[in-house]
């Protein structure tokens, strides 16, 4: 059941007025906040497609005028479906980046539920974009008005990037045209000409989507593990990794052309050749910074054969401390020696692990006969797993698949639980590069590192909680396409990455600060024993830690520099800015009040 999102406006009522904040941070109850009349005249350049947000959880809340038990039931049942919550403003799909502080509308998954559904973080007026005179339209009155904009796709984001109190909501997720281009020419840019098989597809459009869609056209495309994710916001505009990631490279190495709308709401098309420095910025440098794009237009590839070996088990060790956990030593071991030559062979895989289990699939999208190819690559691997004394094997299957759709099916019960929503998450890592594979002896640091990053947090959250850090292995790097002409702003970093290693924590939203603190505490320490040895620092910038303190090095390393100056070229006022990225303003803005000590959750509109 569909939860009806509110599309009037209601007056303004006892309004607490923030403290005046920087450029760009009127808040509701300021003399700058437009009145009512403004606001509905605003909503007429919009074609009527300002909103009032419904909250996921509201129907489930007695003091809400929303409440219905059985909405509320489905809302329960439904809660981490991924596409489900895609389809409301009102969610993210991790669940801290809709709370500001005590603020949230958690529907009591964890006892008990709060009096009241609050807006948290959440803008409390959004606009549902449907056209790019929306965008522009949005731009000047949030310029006019002094009011920071928030741009959403699917709310698919670890560093609550998609959520703002007190913002005006820019949302994208409806623009949803996709087309197929045999052959395209990039507009004035005769470097970009007469290419093939190219993808066009609006700001809206998720993986799920684009693989159907590109599938009838027997295409595949360059999308990561999760199908929710918008693969032209901020998967897009960063990095964009996948299990075609060694064979093909990132999502920002297939694009050839954006059309976007500009801080200074033009609508332009831009290329290698038209407004380069823009479209280098935005082909890896982040979302959400530079500009706000409407088309995405990147390279697609004929359907291929998919093979994978997906193994299942358990393991015995005789101590608790996972330093002298010398089964799991001898496992990733055995795989970090394997790594470079299965990486250079087009493997990709998601690996997930716990002194106690195992949990590999490895990936090989290749022509001719992957199957057999993958099962040469990983003998000697599969040959120790399942011989070792102490490895408990559950299950170890190889399958071919005869396009990437029936790979995604097939794989789905590997896929779901791993990429859990409804949760709050968070995902310390680093960026794993060759040099840390090239001896035994690197390889001897590295595991240990691991393991002492394991153990490290096991003391801190104690015995009880230890099982909930996990170490996730995703083997997907564009280590085979070295991008010699810095033709991407991603960072360097990836070009020499073989793992890009998380130590990944989840807890249901109501979970006691104490707990959630302490989690993440774990996570911390963990990541921080894998950093140490690492002669790199990097780290994804969509899926790392929102406390990293060097974020300007770790996340962009040497292009943050050059990406600032584009940053302040093609929005010199800021009107667009994000959580750590290009151009952030520091934790003293308002805007990003709800991730410090002070919040201030999003003033809600009183209903009639």
């Amino acid at each position: 059941m569909h939860i009806r999102e509110s599309k009037g406006l209601f007056a303004l009522a006892s309004l607490v007025a923030p403290a005046v904040g920087l450029s760009f941070n009127c808040q509701p109850g300021q003399a700058c906040w437009p009145s009512l009349q403004q606001w509905d005249a605003f909503n007429k350049t919009v074609s009527g497609r300002l909103r009032t947000p419904v909250m996921l959880g509201s129907p489930c809340f007695p003091s809400s005028p929303d409440y219905n038990k059985d909405v509320c039931t489905d809302v329960l049942e439904q809660y981490g479906n991924g596409t489900f919550r895609e389809t409301t403003f009102g969610s993210t799909q991790f669940t801290q980046w809709e709370a500001c502080g005590a603020e949230n509308c958690y529907p009591g998954l964890v006892p008990p539920q709060g009096s009241t559904c609050s807006l948290g973080r959440i803008s409390p007026l959004y606009v549902d974009a449907l056209e790019p005179s929306d965008i522009s339209a949005t731009i000047a009155f949030a310029k006019k008005h002094n009011i920071r904009i928030m741009l959403k796709n699917t709310g698919h984001d670890y560093l609550g990037r998609s959520a703002a109190a007190n913002t005006l909501g820019l949302r994208t997720h409806n623009m949803k045209n996709m087309t197929f281009a045999s052959s395209f020419s990039a507009k004035n840019c005769s470097a970009a000409s007469k290419k093939k098989n190219i993808g066009i597809i609006g700001a809206g459009v998720t993986a799920e989507d684009a693989i159907a869609f590109f599938n009838n056209h027997g295409m595949m495309i360059t999308m990561g593990a999760c199908h929710t994710v918008g693969i032209a916001g901020g998967y897009g505009q960063s990095a964009g990794h996948g299990p075609l990631g060694p064979s093909k490279g990132l999502m920002v190495d297939q694009a050839v052309e954006f059309d976007v709308i500009t801080a200074d709401g033009v609508l332009r098309t831009i290329n290698e050749c038209n407004e380069p420095d823009l479209f280098w910025a935005m082909r890896g440098g982040g979302g959400q910074s530079y500009a706000v794009l409407v088309n995405y237009k990147f390279q697609v590839y004929p359907q291929t054969k998919w093979a994978t070996w997906l193994f299942n088990a358990t393991i015995t060790s005789p101590s608790s401390n996972v330093t002298e956990n010398t089964v799991l030593r001898e496992v990733l071991t055995a795989m970090s020696t394997d790594q470079e030559t299965w990486t250079k062979n087009g493997v990709a895989g998601y690996n997930n692990i716990l002194p106690e289990s195992l949990t590999f699939l490895e990936i090989l999208p290749a022509d001719g006969d992957p199957l057999t190819t993958l099962k040469e690559l990983t003998a000697s691997f599969n040959t120790l797993l399942s011989n070792h004394p102490g490895i408990n094997v559950i299950s170890s299957t190889y399958q071919q698949f005869d396009s990437e759709t029936d790979f995604f099916i097939g794989q789905n019960t590997f896929y779901t639980p791993n990429t859990a929503v409804g949760l709050s998450s968070a995902v310390p890592s680093r960026l794993i590069t060759v040099d840390n594979f090239e001896s035994p002896e690197k390889i001897d640091t590295l595991v240990s590192s691991i393991l002492n990053g394991l153990e490290a947090a096991r003391v801190q959250v104690g015995e009880a909680l230890s099982s909930g850090v996990n170490v996730f292995l995703l083997k997907t790097s564009p280590f085979n396409t070295p991008d010699s002409a810095n033709a991407t702003s991603t960072n360097p970093a990836w070009r020499k990455t073989l793992w890009h290693l998380v130590y990944g924590v989840s807890y249901e939203p109501g979970t006691p600060d104490s707990t959630a603190n302490l989690m993440m505490s774990g996570a911390r320490a963990a990541i921080d024993v894998i950093k140490a040895p690492l002669s790199v620092q990097a780290a994804y910038m969509n899926e790392a830690d929102p406390a990293e303190p060097d974020w300007q090095n770790v996340f962009f390393g040497e292009y943050y520099g050059k990406l600032l100056a584009i940053k302040k070229k093609w929005d010199p006022d800021t009107v667009l800015n994000c959580y750590k990225c290009v151009g952030y303003l520091g934790d003293h803005d308002p805007m990003y009040s709800c991730y410090g000590n002070n919040p201030k959750a999003s003033v809600q509109y009183p209903f009639n």
